[in-house]
């Protein structure tokens, strides 16, 4: 699924991009440090690129083409340009995954929230993702650069689970474009909301031997929207497609350590999320790590850390898909 032009703001935040972590993998396979770009970038425009993400001289480089775009993003949208540009490097921060969108004023879509949240969707752990373009752009581009340089280091994604990771990007983007001036709502609030459906659904299938209805996938949406306040806010079409978004998810089957990580991010933006969160009926607190070690297959950490993928695209000289 495709980002169409988003926002002219930059957002800063976050979702997620869904890759289904293979099978488990008896040890943490390391990443090396890699930068992809984007084919339409110049010479001059890649230089300055480089500069901006701190690449490491000696660094590994893929480009990212115009025509792989459909293929890395599993979409049909007519790319023609990608610009956005990512640099990826391992870390060593108890399987946490961090991003940072260098040029906040030329990636006008899509958040470092909703990078996050899907990256880690995807099975990201322990690396460090740095995202920014030369031109204006909405980062689909340098998600297409994260599956490209996973894929690349050995670690298949799975197709289905992209998808669903680009159709969170998608939604969660087009929720906030549309709902960003009303009072009562922000990005990190509605990313945050996202999160606790996930963990809420993964919770729900784990008591339930793994299978989870349609119809209890979307109560759980309405009510987490509802402890959000966010049920009055948001539009029927934006419920019914965060609703649908969840019910592809709920097919997708995560880690230990992506359970772990989703909620230690919801903790996170909840920390940081200003007094939109105090008004939230949440419980992050409450949430059992030791339970969800008890669960756990190994790690992944093949990383496909999605996010890994981050964003892609079909950069554009304006508020274009990248």
């Amino acid at each position: 699924m495709k980002l169409k032009k988003m926002m002219t703001v930059g957002l800063a935040s976050l979702t997620l991009l869904g890759v289904t972590a293979p099978a488990a993998f008896a040890d943490k396979v390391a990443i090396e440090p890699i930068f992809t770009y984007g084919e339409s970038l110049t010479a001059a425009q890649l230089e300055e690129t480089r500069e901006t993400l701190g690449v490491a001289e000696g660094t590994n480089e893929l480009v990212v083409a115009v025509s792989e775009l459909n293929g890395l993003l599993q979409d049909d949208y007519p790319y023609s340009q990608v610009y956005s540009s990512t640099y990826i490097t391992p870390a060593d921060s108890d399987g946490a995954v961090s991003v940072e969108i260098l040029t906040p004023e030329t990636i006008t879509a899509i958040t470092e929230a909703q990078y996050k949240n899907a990256a880690i969707t995807a099975g990201a752990i322990d690396v460090d993702i740095k995202v920014a373009s030369a031109v204006k752009v909405d980062g689909s581009g340098a998600l297409a650069g994260v599956y490209k340089a996973f894929a690349d280091a050995g670690n298949t994604l799975d197709a289905a689970a992209v998808e669903v990771a680009q159709e969170e990007l998608a939604v969660t983007s087009a929720v906030t474009e549309e709902n960003q001036a009303n009072s009562g709502y922000s990005d990190e609030l509605m990313n945050a909301a996202i999160v606790e459906m996930k963990q809420d659904i993964q919770e729900a299938k784990d008591a339930n031997n793994g299978t989870l209805s349609a119809d209890e996938i979307r109560q759980i949406v309405e009510d987490v929207l509802k402890n959000y306040n966010l049920d009055t806010i948001l539009s029927s079409d934006n419920i019914a497609n965060i609703q649908n978004l969840m019910i592809n998810f709920g097919d997708i089957n995560l880690t230990v350590e992506q359970k772990e990580q989703i909620a230690a991010f919801g903790e996170e933006l909840q920390a940081t999320g200003g007094k939109l969160f105090e008004q939230a009926k949440t419980a992050w607190s409450t949430v059992d790590q030791e339970q969800l070690k008890e669960d756990g297959m190994g790690i992944w950490e093949s990383i496909v850390q999605f996010f890994t993928n981050l964003f892609g695209g079909n950069d554009s000289t304006t508020t274009e898909t990248e």
